[in-house]
């Protein structure tokens, strides 16, 4: 047996997933915004669900990149601020240059007054701080996608504190950071635990082979079954005992079923690629090229639509022409990750250097 159940082979699958969750959200996006007007057979469920499968992948990279004593609280702090900003910060500031400025005559009307500026402002400042989550916070101008990531980052922020902090400390700083994060965000949290789960049990490295397959086939059954009975039976039951509010996690029962079933997935997947290891080592350069970029596609492509859409284009119910303005947005984030994801490894490589291994990071900037 494996000493970690995300091996080599699973890595290149997942980043394969990875991709294909991002190209599947800016797919249900594009749909839903109007770019395209011709007959879709799937609803907002679509990319909302990918969301969740973002979550699990999430959860367990995180919990994956811990094991085995190889990192601390500043290695972690640092490795998700060079992760998140370089990408976060662009799209934000493009979200509000493409609606403000660049929009043509739709463009958001903005003037010299008081007013307005602090309209800008509550559409950058907030989600920067990552709390447009909270309720009543505005979420940023044309970035609705941007929730996710106003969840993520408080579950490595609490993960980070229960993981790394020890005595008192942990339950004090745990606790305190869920106080921050509220109930809305804690809500959807055990949909991404789900994943730290899969590199702590060892029993779900055992399925065996031959069932492997079964359990693979079962998986979209179990999803379209789930999307029959989410908005009438599981939404209706959550709301029906949730005292708080519920902001974006209006979906959280069904939500967490989504994640066992994605649980399902990657249990049923590891050992059938496992045994096909060669074969996929050969796609590892693709796949890690197109999970290079599919955090700029998650947050860029809404931006990128309405983009679009604002100078006249889309709304078409031609399926080559739509492909034709998907695939455009697709290559534009493909390109702008030169300048988000790309930069990582240098902002980290800055980070460090002005935050020696003596030194301790603020715990203040580890939802950033």
């Amino acid at each position: 047996m494996d000493e970690r159940f995300l091996n080599r082979p699973l890595s290149v699958v997942l980043d394969f997933v990875r991709f294909g969750a991002a190209l599947l959200v800016a797919l249900g996006h594009a749909v839903q915004l109007g770019l395209y007007a011709g007959d879709f057979p799937f609803g907002v469920r679509m990319q909302h669900y990918c969301v969740i499968v973002f979550f699990v992948l999430s959860g367990l990279v995180i919990s994956s990149s811990v094991l085995g004593g190889r990192s601390d609280l500043r290695r972690f702090a640092i490795s998700r601020i060079s992760r998140i900003l370089p990408v976060a910060v662009p799209a934000l500031l493009f979200g509000l240059l493409a609606a403000y400025v660049l929009a043509g005559p739709a463009h958001v009307p903005i003037d010299n007054s008081p007013n307005e500026a602090a309209e800008v402002a509550e559409r950058f400042i907030p989600p920067l701080a990552f709390v447009s989550a909270w309720p009543g916070m505005p979420a940023p101008v044309w970035n609705p996608p941007y929730w996710s990531l106003c969840y993520e980052v408080w579950y490595y922020a609490i993960f980070a504190l229960a993981f790394f902090l020890r005595g008192w400390g942990r339950y004090v700083a745990t606790g305190f950071a869920c106080l921050l994060a509220g109930p809305s965000i804690l809500l959807l949290m055990p949909v991404w635990l789900v994943g730290v789960a899969l590199t702590h049990f060892g029993l779900v490295r055992r399925v065996p082979l031959a069932l492997a397959p079964i359990l693979l086939v079962l998986c979209p059954f179990l999803a379209l079954q789930l999307f029959e009975i989410d908005r009438e039976v599981l939404i209706p039951f959550l709301k029906s005992w949730w005292p708080f509010a519920i902001q974006w996690s209006v979906w959280a029962v069904a939500d967490l079923a989504m994640a066992l079933i994605m649980v399902l997935a990657i249990l049923a997947a590891r050992p059938m690629v496992t045994a096909l290891e060669p074969q996929v080592m050969r796609l590892a350069g693709l796949a890690q090229g197109l999970a290079g970029f599919s955090f700029t596609l998650y947050l860029f492509h809404w931006p990128l639509i309405q983009f679009l859409l604002s100078h006249g284009f889309g709304r078409t119910e031609s399926v080559p022409e739509f492909t034709a303005l998907l695939a455009l947005v697709v290559g534009a984030c493909a390109a702008i990750s030169i300048l988000t994801e790309r930069q990582s490894p240098r902002l980290r490589r800055w980070i460090e250097a002005k935050f020696p291994a003596r030194a301790s990071l603020p715990v203040a900037i580890l939802p950033a």
